[in-house]
This record gives structure tokens, sequence and C-alpha cells, in this order.
């Protein structure tokens, strides 16, 4: 059962992991990191991996390798067929050649990649079972400027990086004294 965790991390803080695997639990001797982007900003996230499993994060089926090229092939197909389409059909609606091709060229972009995107969801949906499970294992869900919610698979790491980033003694004293005067 996966566990989330909710740590108050900034932008240049660094989240601190046991020194175990986050899928098997065996003493770490990789990292893997994990992105998260939310429109123009991303964060990530780097998490410790055992070496069988860091191979097996990075191994793809051949099905998800054939999806994965298909899909960059298809994405410029697309583009390219769209912006032609799109050039073509607005030279009678609009003669100045200077706005029709930004029109097409925007338009031509947004379905390149739309069909991208949905094929590489395909791609990650036809991975190894047994890839799946190891890229589950550790999960980064959703951030905002002060914290990140993180998913674990196995409950014991959820815990342990839980209690290695909460807030320093120290911090959490000066910030109950802070609320204490300010009642």
């Amino acid at each position: 059962m996966s566990q989330q965790v909710r740590l108050r991390v900034r932008p240049g803080e660094k989240v601190r992991f046991p020194g175990r695997c986050v899928a098997c639990g065996r003493p770490a001797t990789e990292r893997q990191t994990l992105t998260k982007r939310r429109g123009q900003v991303s964060r990530r996230l780097d998490v410790p991996l055992c070496a069988d499993c860091a191979r097996q994060w990075s191994r793809r089926s051949g099905e998800e390798e054939q999806l994965r090229h298909a899909a960059r092939i298809a994405a410029v197909a697309v583009a390219l067929l769209l912006f032609t389409l799109i050039a073509v059909s607005l030279s009678g609606l609009l003669p100045i050649g200077w706005v029709r091709l930004p029109v097409a060229a925007g338009i031509a972009l947004v379905g390149g990649w739309l069909t991208l995107s949905a094929l590489q969801r395909r791609a990650e949906a036809a991975a190894l079972p047994e890839t799946r499970a190891v890229r589950e294992a550790a999960r980064l869900d959703d951030f905002t400027w002060r914290d990140m919610t993180l998913t674990f698979a196995n409950e014991e790491i959820a815990a342990s990086v839980r209690a290695m980033n909460e807030p320093e003694s120290a911090d959490g004293r000066a910030l109950s004294a802070a609320v204490d005067e300010a009642s």
C-alpha cells in the first residue's frame, strides 16, 4: 500500500533519504532523478536505488521502445501536416504571410506536442511490470514553492524519509516561540 509524505522543502533544499533503495530496501549505490513539471517550473529529486533496481528502472520492453520512437516520428509528421494544411487554408483568409505562417506554426507545434504526449503515455503503459514497480516505488506527486508531496510504495521508507526531513528541533522551538509571542 502506498503512503504519501508531505515535506516542507523549498527550491534548492535537498530531501534527505536513508541509504537504502526506495524500491527493495537494500543498500543504495545509485541515484535516479524524479522530475515533476508544472508550467515553466520543475522540481527534481534524486532518490536512492540499488544497482539491480537502477538497471530495472532504465530497462524498456520492445513495445515501449517502438512506441517511444514512433511517438517522435508521429509528432514531427503531425506538426508538418498541420502546418501545411493550415498555411494553405489560411492563404485565402489571411493574405499577409507574416501573420499566416506564425499562426500555422503555433497550431502545428501544439498538435505535435499533443501527439507526442499521448503516445508517450501509451509507451509508459507498455512498460514491463517489474520496471513499472520500480518506477512507482517513489513518485513526486505535487509541489508548491514551499513543500512537496511524495508517494512511496514502501511504508518503512516513507516513515524514514518523513523522520529525516522533519524541521530541526531548534527551528521548531523558534517557530513555536514566535507563535507564542504573537498570541
